[in-house]
């Protein structure tokens, strides 16, 4: 049986949810009927060996379509008739153009699909916030349904904020993420085994998981964990992930005296064995698309509280909280979880509402079969 060919737009080392999302639908995949590709900004990747041994080619693009538009095209175009790809599956969050879309359809790739996974912009360092989001809106007003052939969101409000009024709603097919349910069950041992490895011992330990970037908010979380630690001081801070604003995180704990209360783990595969070793997840997002931690988190047990930025489809549980971005209303509520409350096994509850990887995969293998053919 021929397969049919996928090529991702774009896998980064930065252990961001899409490359989660990404290595998740390759693991789960049928492989007899698909094979995927994948494209990277980042100079190294650190799965590239893992993904290669399984028969996956991995291609470094060397600079973006707005900074050299002509070796952009260049490059991709190389790419994509080389590999005979039979779909394109870009993964994006907001509008700087639509290059990729334009030489897809260019070079004749029969499907191109286009999935938004977020509610605000990803900024470089030396960009405007408000230039960039101005130039989304822009972009956006250009935007037509002959772009793409397929198009995706994590959720209705990642919809609105990629597509808005410009993709009519019966073009945008919703697509929640899902996890592995299984891998993130609350287990006594795991927890046990982890917190020895972090050395942690009686500690109430706030969680948290996700790049340091203006979109985590970890400034506020900071702000909020210094004045826990005032009322109670039987607590650390559980920061998993890498980003640009490590260094500044960084150096706020230290100012505030808090280099014994906060870990960071950095970059780390084992996240759901992470989530085991933490007693509560905090998540202040200035936006999000859905938050597949969340996701993860609940399915771990755990108590979440989240900003009131975080779209409806998360809260899938009892255990999670909406809370305005008030100091010391996260204080208060944090203080009384402190004081105990059963971790329940939630991954049926997940299961039933449709966030297991089975069913999730299984749609995304109807959308890249759908209209294909190999007559090219």
């Amino acid at each position: 049986m021929k397969k049919i060919k996928v090529i991702h737009f774009t896998i980064a080392n930065s252990g961001s949810g899409v490359t989660k999302y990404m290595l998740r639908l390759w693991k789960y995949i049928d492989r007899e009927r698909f094979q995927f590709d994948f494209v990277t900004m980042s100079k190294t990747l650190d799965v590239a060996q893992e993904l290669e041994k399984e028969g996956c080619k991995i291609y470094y693009l060397s600079t973006y379509a707005e900074d050299d538009r002509q070796k952009f095209e260049v490059e991709v175009k190389k790419i994509l008739k080389e590999g005979e790809y039979d779909v394109m599956y870009l993964h994006t969050s907001w509008w700087r153009g639509f290059a990729l879309e334009e030489i897809g359809k260019e070079v004749g790739i029969p499907k191109v699909i286009v999935h938004s996974h977020n509610t605000n912009v990803h900024i470089k360092e030396n960009q405007s916030r408000e230039d960039a989001i101005n130039l989304h809106y822009k972009q956006r007003e250009l935007l037509s349904e002959d772009i793409a052939t397929d198009f995706l969101a994590c959720s209705q409000e990642a919809a609105d904020w990629l597509y808005g009024n410009q993709i009519s709603k019966e073009k945008v097919e919703i697509i929640p993420y899902a996890i592995e349910l299984e891998e993130y069950q609350f287990n006594s041992q795991i927890r046990k085994e982890y917190r020895e490895k972090l050395g942690i011992n009686n500690e109430f330990v706030i969680g948290h998981v996700g790049r340091f970037a203006f979109q985590k908010n970890h400034d506020f979380l900071i702000e909020v964990f210094k004045e826990v630690a005032k009322v109670n001081d039987n607590v650390k801070l559980l920061l998993v992930g890498i980003g640009e604003l490590e260094g500044t995180i960084r150096d706020k704990v230290s100012n505030l005296g808090l280099e014994d209360k906060v870990i960071f783990t950095g970059k780390r595969e084992d996240v759901n064995c992470l989530m085991q070793a933490m007693d509560l997840f905090a998540l202040p997002s200035r936006f999000e698309g859905l938050g597949i931690v969340l996701i993860e988190a609940q399915a771990a047990g755990l108590k979440c509280i989240v900003s009131e930025e975080i779209p409806p489809i998360a809260f899938l549980t009892e255990n999670i909280e909406a809370l305005s971005f008030d100091v010391l209303l996260w204080r208060d509520k944090i203080l009384k979880y402190i004081l105990g409350y059963p971790r329940k096994n939630m991954t049926e509850v997940l299961e039933d509402k449709g966030f297991g990887m089975k069913g999730h995969v299984e749609k995304i293998e109807k959308i890249l079969e759908n209209n294909i053919n190999f007559e090219r």
